[in-house]
């Protein structure tokens, strides 16, 4: 899997609230519509194309955050931003963390994707408040 390149103090600010969207899919809880619905309004106001979005969550979110999904005494809360930007930076070009999210919960990133992708290329008005 090829590096990513490095971010600019600019685009980790206007990526930070990105993050935190996306890592509520890696927490111990089971997220209900009304979830997915805000969390795709959120994201849709990032200015990030779905795509991008995707990328972010696959490459960058979910090699961070995946290991919570192995652990019994997961995270139930969300994550402080100052930990989620420094968990990110530090994993997002991680060969082993890319590894144990593609053969480990490839399924549960899929699945949250799924139920992400599907309300963030409808129209906002579609989208219940």
């Amino acid at each position: 899997m090829a590096r990513l390149p490095p971010l600019s103090e600019d685009e980790i600010a206007r990526r930070l609230p990105v993050w935190a969207i996306l890592s509520e899919a890696f927490q111990d809880t089971e997220l209900e519509d009304s979830d997915y619905d805000r969390m795709a309004r959120e994201l849709a106001q990032s200015g990030y194309y779905a795509d991008e979005v995707e990328h972010i969550y696959r490459r960058e979110v979910a090699p961070a955050f995946c290991v919570n999904m192995l652990s019994a005494a997961g995270e139930w809360r969300g994550w402080p931003d100052d930990f989620i930007k420094k968990r990110v930076l530090q994993k997002r070009n991680s060969f082993l963390s890319n590894l144990v999210c593609r053969l480990l919960i490839s399924g549960h990133i899929q699945d949250e994707w799924n139920k992400l992708h599907i309300r963030l290329v409808r129209r906002p008005e579609d989208v219940s408040e």
